[in-house]
């Protein structure tokens, strides 16, 4: 699997992207640093269920990402479906999910893209978690560039006027070991609140 594609998929993106521009007045800035190609993790902050689709719906015309979601999702069966189907990838976030992180390293190895949300779980505006490690190993093992991503309003979802997306520079990634993958893992939330 690299990046996520298909009918529903594309469906999904054009419905959100849609309603999101036209209704609540999306806005979007740093979209040219979007690479085109080769393994990339967009990493954003995530205080919203709209943050993923909002996120891949704008990065469509550039790339279409899979996601790593929480396996909690998954519980029912037509939500399962409509996700597996648009390129979401289950993850345990209670252990160390290998094979989501095998699914994950699978879609990077391959040049596609994934999002994730280094916090692990949605936090409320103002607020900041200690990111896990895993958006550095991915990075590190895959050798992917690392784009911070910044949503703002779609935790006031639906009364947020206007909501924003915001890219930042691509971040290289980090060499290996823990103590350099904790350092990246902070640079990364850095570079996505300094958006």
């Amino acid at each position: 699997m690299s990046d996520a594609s298909g009918r529903l998929r594309i469906f999904s993106e054009m419905l959100v992207s849609g309603l999101t521009r036209a209704v609540w007045g999306v806005r979007v800035s740093g979209l040219e640093n979007v690479p085109l190609s080769g393994p990339l993790i967009v990493a954003c902050n995530h205080s919203s269920l709209l943050d993923g689709p909002l996120l891949g719906s704008m990065i469509a015309s550039r790339r279409r990402p899979c996601f790593l979601g929480k396996k909690e999702l998954f519980a029912n069966p037509l939500l399962s479906w409509f996700l597996l189907g648009t390129g979401v990838i289950p993850l345990d976030r209670g252990s160390g999910d290998l094979a989501a992180l095998r699914a994950a390293l699978g879609v990077l190895e391959d040049g596609g893209s994934l999002i994730v949300f280094p916090e692990g779980t949605r936090v409320k505006p103002g607020e900041r978690r200690a990111p896990k490690p895993g958006v550095a190993f991915l990075a590190a093992r895959a050798g992917a560039r690392v784009l911070p991503a910044r949503l703002k309003g779609t935790a006031e979802f639906p009364r947020a006027f206007p909501m924003t997306v915001a890219f930042g520079a691509p971040l290289e990634p980090p060499m290996p070991g823990r103590e350099a993958a904790a350092e990246f893992a902070r640079v990364v939330m850095d570079a996505i609140y300094s958006l």
